[in-house]
């Protein structure tokens, strides 16, 4: 059963696979992330301080991470999405908004399609950052989960994304180099599906410093839906997740006032 087939509860349902930042029994709108490679739900913890109190923040958490830990971790990103549908089913009783980030926002547009496909309810606005456009998407070659023990977490520090000190504990960079090679190969190994264009919105957040995934290679986003397109650049850099906290608060505030949230 999927989250197109699965008739959503009365409320939310408590799952591992999905984390309520912020629940509330009245939400006018749910916005439900997918977090990049390695990461959790807490990521998008600082985003609470921007979002309006009725809006439902929900993070999607494959095994393997936080309170999932002792999980067999996942590497193929269908799967993924087939585990986590009947989890997510029942947060799609109201308005809600889907977000990836950076790597993520591979998942995010597959899930929106695959709603589409299976005759679900549909997301208001699709929100993706620090990501290029299914179009010009490039796979490293070799792809990153393919690379020898040692040499994926030391690039992934040198892109910014750890902390140096992981390399100093072989205990933590053996468990967050196992958790980065299977979420690389979830990414790296699901292409994007083909057919007709999203009939939703797409908004982008960007870094204008951003060193890896250039303005108009996120621009091409425009190109997967028929609705609405914009792209905000950030002063910042590739990780971004923190000062799009503010954004993501106006894009609720946007979607709440225009009825998209109720």
């Amino acid at each position: 059963m999927n989250a197109a087939t699965t008739p959503p509860a009365a409320r939310p349902v408590t799952s591992r696979w999905i984390a309520r930042l912020r629940p509330t029994d009245d939400a006018r709108l749910r916005i439900l992330c997918f977090p990049h490679v390695g990461a959790g739900a807490g990521v998008f913890r600082t985003w609470l301080e921007h979002l309006p109190p009725e809006v439902d923040l929900c993070v999607v958490r494959p095994p393997g991470r936080e309170n999932r830990i002792g999980e067999a971790l996942l590497t193929d990103g269908r799967t993924l999405l087939d585990e986590a549908g009947p989890h997510v089913a029942p947060l799609l009783d109201v308005p809600f908004a889907v977000v990836g980030h950076c790597s993520g926002s591979v998942l995010a547009y597959e899930f929106a399609r695959r709603l589409r496909t299976e005759g679900g309810p549909e997301p208001v606005e699709l929100v993706v950052s620090s990501s290029e456009g299914p179009s010009v998407r490039v796979v490293e070659d070799p792809p990153l989960h393919r690379l020898p023990d040692g040499e994926l977490i030391t690039r992934v520090v040198g892109y910014g994304g750890m902390a140096e000190q992981v390399l100093e504990d072989p205990d933590l960079m053996a468990m967050f180099e196992r958790i980065l090679r299977a979420d690389y190969q979830v990414v790296e190994t699901l292409e994007y599906s083909t057919g007709a264009p999203l009939e939703l919105p797409v908004t982008v957040i960007g870094g204008r410093r951003d060193e890896f995934v250039s303005a108009p290679a996120m621009a091409a986003w425009s190109a997967v839906t028929t609705r609405e397109f914009s792209l905000h650049l950030l002063d910042a850099g590739h990780y971004i997740l923190n000062e799009a906290g503010a954004r993501m608060g106006q894009i609720a505030r946007r979607l709440l006032e225009r009825g998209g949230g109720g």
